[in-house]
């Protein structure tokens, strides 16, 4: 039930020396002078509006700084991503197109080495008899399939020598990622009560002759070198 004061007032000198100013207040934050003045006198309905508003500010100071740090971390990290992503678009064109035009250059001159191969070879048929001729023949094929071999064993165990030898770091800098990203929470979540004891510091790096660690020690034992 209203309260009765009678004829009591009190002052307002301001509603009418900054009336523009006192407006904007309601529209830009939600709180006229209304509201304000009736929540003053005791008004129920505005002072529970304007302690809801109160209430909801507070949650929201609360929590103001850490939202808007993750908001605009997520901010950046999408354009961050999204830069990336445009940046790896780019090289896949300017790479493939590097790619496919590679492979079309090295079939033609498997084709033009094949033709000149057997080219020279019909015109030392032509060029020597017998005996002679089949024995240059067998030889050259010979040596030309003993250098290909050779060559491609070389290619492949150096192509899978460097497979190996940065398995262990891939793994290494993966496992160390993890292992930060582990201690960072458990100090987040305890502070200087956290035990970073009970998170095991992975190691995939070790010492030894090739200075590779235990994953280039198998790959040694099963590549048999």
């Amino acid at each position: 039930m209203p309260r009765n004061y009678g004829s009591a007032t009190l002052k307002n000198h301001i509603e009418k020396a900054a009336p523009g100013t006192l407006n904007a207040m309601g529209k830009m934050f939600g709180i006229s002078l209304e509201d304000f003045l009736k929540a003053v006198y005791g008004d129920p309905e505005a002072i529970k509006k304007l302690s809801d508003m109160g209430r909801l500010s507070q949650v929201a100071k609360d929590n103001l700084d850490k939202a808007l740090e993750v908001a605009k971390l997520t901010i950046e990290t999408t354009g961050d991503m999204n830069k990336a992503l445009a940046e790896l678009t780019k090289q896949t064109q300017k790479s493939g197109v590097q790619v496919v035009q590679s492979i079309y250059d090295a079939t033609l001159a498997e084709k033009k080495m094949g033709n000149e191969l057997a080219e020279a070879r019909d015109r030392q048929a032509n060029n020597v008899s017998g005996e002679t001729a089949r024995h240059l023949r067998t030889s050259q094929l010979i040596q030309i399939q003993g250098s290909t071999a050779e060559l491609m064993a070389i290619a492949k165990y150096q192509t899978d020598l460097t497979k190996e030898h940065n398995k262990p770091l891939d793994a290494q800098d993966a496992a160390d990622r993890a292992y930060d990203k582990a201690v960072n929470s458990l100090l987040w979540s305890q502070g200087s009560e956290a035990n970073l004891s009970r998170i095991p510091k992975p190691n995939y790096t070790g010492s030894n002759a090739r200075g590779l660690g235990k994953l280039w020690t198998g790959f040694k034992n099963r590549m048999g070198i």
